[in-house]
């Protein structure tokens, strides 16, 4: 087939890989590249690389003192940029809990990415003797690698909840400040 240059400007007749190495520059090339509804494939080895970051503090202090899942206030939102990307979510909260005299109290917290949960723990704290009431102090650390297969705007949260209402439980008490980190990762 041969190649014509027509008045348009546009050439006809180019297979592809038809134009020899180092021809088309940067310059060349608009300063954006619309991909939209294109899949794009990395060479071998590209996987696996950190896309994105978001963090996110939270540093208002929340307290929960029944047995139904409260927000904690933390959160962050992150828009992947693949179905097949991965999400590493990693979040640092403190937590106390005032517990009374001669009791324990089951803590339970969980990762949620929007109203499904991901990821959940267990902690139980224990108070003897002593003053009749007590604070102890810990921190609620989750570390999970999710696949949440959208490219839509997609929102983790923490949430917490105690066994009981004799006591409570509080996330950023007295000003400590909660974070939650983000990562896409490229598959």
């Amino acid at each position: 087939m041969a190649i014509t240059i027509n008045g348009s400007g546009t050439i006809t007749g180019v297979s592809a890989g038809g134009l020899p190495d180092g021809s088309v520059t940067a310059d060349d090339l608009a300063t954006s590249l619309d991909l939209t509804g294109k899949t794009v494939t990395l060479p071998s080895g590209t996987g696996g690389k950190v896309l994105q970051v978001v963090q996110n503090t939270y540093s208002t202090s929340t307290s929960v003192g029944g047995s139904a899942y409260t927000d904690t206030g933390l959160s962050a939102t992150i828009t992947p940029s693949s179905t097949s990307s991965k999400v590493l979510v990693l979040v640092h909260q403190p937590m106390t809990h005032l517990v009374d005299i001669n009791s324990d109290r089951l803590n339970i917290t969980r990762l949620v990415r929007g109203s499904t949960e991901i990821l959940s723990s267990r902690t139980l704290t224990q108070h003897e003797g002593g003053v009749n009431r007590a604070y102890d102090s810990t921190y609620m650390g989750h570390t999970y690698l999710d696949s949440p297969a959208t490219t839509s705007a997609t929102t983790y949260k923490t949430q917490f909840y105690i066994d009981g209402t004799t006591s409570d439980l509080y996330a950023q008490w007295g000003g400590g400040t909660s974070t939650m980190i983000l990562m896409e990762i490229g598959a």
